[in-house]
Formats: C-alpha cells, sequence, structure tokens
C-alpha cells in the first residue's frame, strides 16, 4: 500500500442560494468547528451580496460568484433538478474555483450540534467517509434524490465500485482529483446523467485510490429522514453530531417548536440536546 501523507483539512466548502439559512449555520460552524481556516461559498450574486450584509467574518469567507465561473454556454445547460444541478456546479467549482485538494463539502443546512475535530474527518491521513445506506438496498423512488441515487448505483456496479450511499446529509470529507476523476468517468458511460454529489465519488474514490481512505462508518445525522422511520432504517445513526436542518420543524406544534433556528450561544449544548431529546421520544413514539 502507497504510503500517505496526511493533508490540512481545514477549508469549508458551500453551495448556498438561501444566505439567511446559510448565515445561521456558519454561527455553529464557527462555534463548533474553529479550526476551519477557510469558507467558501459558491452561489448567485444576489444571494453573495446578502450573505455580506448577514455575515460580518468576511476574512474567513471566499464568495463565488457562480455567474461569473460559468461559462455562457454553460449557464443555459445546467440541469434543471436541484441534485443534478448542485453535483454539476461543484464539479465546475472544485475544477477552476478556489480550492484546497482536501476539503469539506457541506450543504447550507448540516448543522454542528457539538465540538466537531479534524479527526472526524481524518484518521491517520485518510479520508474518512459517512454512509446512511446501501444503495443496491434503495427502493425509494420519488424524488429527485432518490433518482440520482438509482443513477449512481447503476454506474457505479456498473465500473465495479462500491455502493454504499454517502449522501448522509452532513459534512463530508472529498479529494478534489478523485471527485472529478470519478464524474468524469460516470459521464463515459452517460453523459447527461445526473449522478449523487456524495455517493458518486466516495465510492468510486475507494476503487482508483484505496489507500486515500479509510473504512467507511455509519452517519452521525439527526433528522435524516426528517421523521425517524420515515424510511426503514439500514443503521441508525451513532454519536449524533449534526442536524439536518428543516425551518418547519421549528415552525409552531412542530418536533422543535419554541426552540431558536439560530445558535444558542449561551447555551449551545443545552439548546443541541434539547433537539436531541425531542428527537429521540418522537423516534420510541412513532416506532410504537
Amino acid at each position: 500500500m502507497a504510503a500517505v501523507t496526511p493533508d490540512p483539512v481545514d477549508q469549508l466548502v458551500y453551495l448556498s442560494n438561501r444566505p439567511e439559512i446559510l448565515a445561521e449555520t456558519l454561527g455553529y460552524a464557527r462555534r463548533f468547528m474553529p479550526w476551519l481556516a477557510e469558507i467558501v461559498v459558491m452561489g448567485p450574486r444576489d444571494a453573495n451580496d446578502r450573505l455580506r450584509k448577514l455575515d460580518a467574518d468576511l476574512p474567513q469567507l471566499v464568495l463565488v460568484d457562480e455567474e461569473e465561473l460559468l461559462a455562457s454556454s454553460e449557464k443555459n445547460r445546467l440541469p434543471k433538478g436541484h441534485s443534478a444541478r448542485n453535483a454539476t456546479l461543484r464539479r465546475i467549482l472544485y475544477e477552476r474555483g478556489p480550492i484546497a485538494d482536501v476539503f469539506i463539502q457541506s450543504d447550507d443546512d448540516y448543522r454542528p450540534l457539538r465540538p466537531i475535530t479534524r479527526s472526524v474527518f481524518t484518521e491517520g491521513g485518510r479520508l474518512i467517509s459517512y454512509a446512511c445506506h446501501d444503495l443496491s438496498l434503495w427502493r425509494r423512488d420519488e424524488s429527485e434524490y432518490d433518482r440520482v441515487q438509482h443513477a449512481s448505483y447503476l454506474a457505479l456496479s456498473f465500473l465495479d465500485a462500491g455502493h454504499l450511499n454517502f449522501a448522509s446529509h452532513m459534512p463530508q470529507a472529498i479529494d478534489r482529483a478523485l471527485f472529478g476523476e470519478s464524474f468524469a468517468a460516470a459521464s463515459k458511460l452517460d453523459p447527461d446523467g445526473g449522478f449523487c454529489e456524495w455517493s458518486l465519488p466516495l465510492n468510486h474514490g475507494r476503487l482508483i485510490a484505496p489507500e486515500r481512505f479509510a473504512p467507511p462508518r455509519t452517519y452521525r445525522t439527526m433528522c435524516w429522514p426528517r421523521y425517524p422511520h420515515e424510511w426503514p432504517y439500514w443503521r441508525r445513526p451513532e454519536r449524533i453530531a449534526f442536524e439536518n436542518f428543516h425551518p418547519e420543524l421549528y415552525a409552531p406544534r412542530g418536533l422543535f417548536a419554541g426552540l431558536s433556528t439560530a445558535l444558542d450561544t449561551e447555551s449551545p449544548e443545552r439548546q443541541a440536546f434539547d433537539k436531541l431529546v425531542r428527537w429521540y421520544r418522537f423516534d420510541l413514539e412513532m416506532g410504537r
């Protein structure tokens, strides 16, 4: 096995066109991941302008205007679906943008709930990935999320790669070069296919560079699925560390009604534990 050189994993990368939600998420990330050196956000120009007004920590933020990064021909060819569009934008951002060789990929609604160290993402220089299901067992076919998982499974199976579902709604460590190679391989099979920005590269990457990865682990996300028992668990989340944020859960009579969506800077641990207790009790109730 080839020697592995540890990579500095201290860059967090988002796609976002929801500056209000992202601004709150950044509050959680800075509190619980203080070792982050840089946060890159790619979004539409108007969303970036609104984020500048909402977030004062500009030195840490690098805002990328997707309209400037995209060629005019690419703007008209972006997929319509949310998941496939995100994967395409990430491919372009990682090819042309200010992205480190290894970084943490996230969405604007993935919020840490407790202190997160680099060891969550790397182990002995190898990248750690978190799976929530096995794509060969995934039988939902109701949304675009489901469709890109099925497309990814078929491509991965054809390429003789693994087929875990790494779209676990939590941040994941990504190797930029392997991300590009994975999508290049899948695109040769179906140039217009919509593939998952998580499951495809984290499975195919293990096929072409197994020395870069630690063994997969079970995901650590609360509210994925949004409601317990929404689909059968493959494995239950271990050591809840992240929240998949849903604004409707904070509405009156929602699961987290009465709690602030923003970080409680005075008692963040109590706030997080309150959510965890409510989630756990609701899980038991739904199970009955």
